[in-house]
C-alpha cells in the first residue's frame, strides 16, 4: 500500500491533534509545516511521529505542497484562502475544518476538476451535517428540523458553564454573527442567542439557543424540503443571560478586543469536556404529529495526546475522510459531499469509535 502524503498546514491545536491522529498509520505519510518555530518545537516536544518543516513566506507553500497528495488547512479562517490557492497551484487534494464561501468554491472550482476538495471536514460544519442529512433521509415529510451541538466542560467551575474548548474567535464569532436557517421554505438569517429554550437529556437539564457558523450552507437539505431548519447551541442553564450581559449590558459585543482578552484571561481551558449532537426532526404522518431525534454523546481518548472531545472528534471526523479517500472509497476529484456518506459507517471507524459514548448511541 502506497501511503497517502498528507501536508497539515497550521501547528497549533488542531493541526497538532490531526497529526497525532494520523500518525504512525502505514497509510499515511504525514508533515506538519508552520511559519512558526515555536509552535513547531511544541509539536516535537510530543513526539508525535510525523516530519515538521518551517517556512517563511506563503509564496513558498505551492512549492513544499506540489511534493506532497493533500494539503490540509489546520489555520484561522483568514488564512484559509492561502493555504488553499496553494494546494491549487500544487495540483493536491485539498480539507479543510471551515465550511465553503462561495468565493473559495470558485477559487478551488478548476482543482475540483482534476483533485478532490473536503470542505468543511469538523464537527460543526462537518460530521453534524452528515447525522442531519441521515436522519431527514431516514423520515418522511419533515416541517421542522433542529441541529443542535455543544461542548461543555464535564466539570463547570464558573458561573458561565464554560472555558476555552476551540476557541475564542470562533466562540465570539457563533455569538455575534447571524446564523444561517430556512423559515417558511426560504434561506435567511437569524439573530443569534434568539429562541432560548429549555433542554432536558436523561434527566439533565441544558439550555439551547440559535448561534451563527454550524450549517452555512443548508441548500444540501433542499430534496426533503423541510419548511424550516434551526442551528442551536447547547449551554449549561444560565450561561446565556452572562453572556448577554458582557454583550449588550457591557457593550462587548462592538468592544471584540477586549472581549476576547477577557474570556482567554478569565476562562480555563478545558482538556475534559462533553461533546453532544443532538438533531430532531418533526412532521406529520398518517395525520399525527410525528418526531424523531437522533443523538449522540463523544468524550476525549486520553491516549491521543490529551486533546478535548471537540477537537478529537473534529480530527477523527477528518482522518476518516482521508482514509477513505486513501482506500479509494471517495471519488478523487470533485468537491466531496462526505454529508451524504453513510453515518453508521463512519461512527464505527477507527478514528471515531473510541470517542463515542456507547450508552448514548
Amino acid at each position: 500500500m502506497v501511503p497517502l502524503k498528507i501536508t497539515i498546514v497550521g501547528a497549533g491545536k488542531i493541526g497538532i491533534a490531526l497529526a497525532a491522529t494520523l500518525a504512525g498509520a502505514p497509510a499515511f505519510s504525514v508533515e506538519v509545516i508552520d511559519r512558526s518555530e515555536d509552535a513547531l518545537d511544541q509539536l516535537r516536544a510530543m513526539r508525535i511521529d510525523v516530519s515538521s518543516r518551517l517556512y517563511r513566506h506563503p509564496d513558498e507553500l505551492n512549492t513544499m505542497l506540489s511534493e506532497r497528495d493533500v494539503a490540509v488547512a489546520a489555520v484561522p479562517e483568514s488564512a484559509v484562502k492561502t493555504v488553499a490557492m496553494a494546494a491549487a497551484q500544487a495540483n493536491v487534494h485539498y480539507l479543510d475544518f471551515n465550511g465553503a464561501r462561495p468565493e473559495l468554491r470558485e477559487r478551488l472550482q478548476d482543482l475540483s476538476t482534476r483533485r478532490a476538495i473536503f470542505n468543511g471536514c469538523g464537527v460543526s460544519p462537518g460530521l453534524i451535517a452528515n447525522i442531519a442529512w441521515s436522519l431527514l433521509s431516514r423520515c418522511s415529510a419533515v416541517t421542522d428540523l433542529v441541529i443542535r451541538v455543544g461542548s461543555i466542560p464535564r466539570y463547570p467551575t464558573n458561573r458561565l458553564g464554560y472555558g476555552q474548548i476551540w476557541n475564542v474567535d470562533g466562540l465570539i464569532d457563533e455569538y455575534t454573527r447571524p446564523s444561517a436557517a430556512i423559515r417558511d421554505g426560504k434561506a435567511l438569517t437569524l439573530s443569534p442567542l434568539e429562541d432560548h429554550r429549555t433542554l432536558s437529556i436523561d434527566g439533565v437539564g441544558y439550555e439551547e439557543f440559535i448561534t451563527a457558523g454550524g450549517i452555512d450552507d443548508l441548500s444540501i437539505f433542499s430534496e426533503f424540503s423541510p419548511k424550516n431548519v434551526t442551528f442551536k447551541t447547547i449551554r449549561y442553564p444560565g450561561h446565556l443571560d452572562y453572556m448577554r450581559f458582557l454583550l449588550d449590558d457591557l457593550g462587548l459585543r462592538n468592544r471584540r478586543d477586549m472581549l476576547r482578552s477577557l474570556l482567554c484571561n478569565g476562562l480555563p481551558v478545558i482538556e475534559d469536556d462533553v461533546l453532544m449532537l443532538m438533531v430532531t426532526a418533526r412532521g406529520v404522518r398518517e395525520h399525527q404529529p410525528n418526531e424523531k431525534s437522533h443523538f449522540l454523546r463523544f468524550s476525549p481518548r486520553r491516549s491521543n495526546g490529551g486533546f478535548n472531545a471537540l477537537v478529537s472528534v473534529a480530527t477523527g471526523y477528518a482522518a476518516t475522510l482521508l482514509s477513505l479517500l486513501q482506500q479509494g472509497q471517495i471519488p478523487s476529484r470533485g468537491f466531496v459531499e462526505h454529508y451524504r456518506l453513510d453515518t453508521e459507517a463512519l461512527l464505527s471507524a477507527a478514528y471515531l469509535k473510541p470517542l463515542l459514548d456507547l450508552d448514548w448511541k
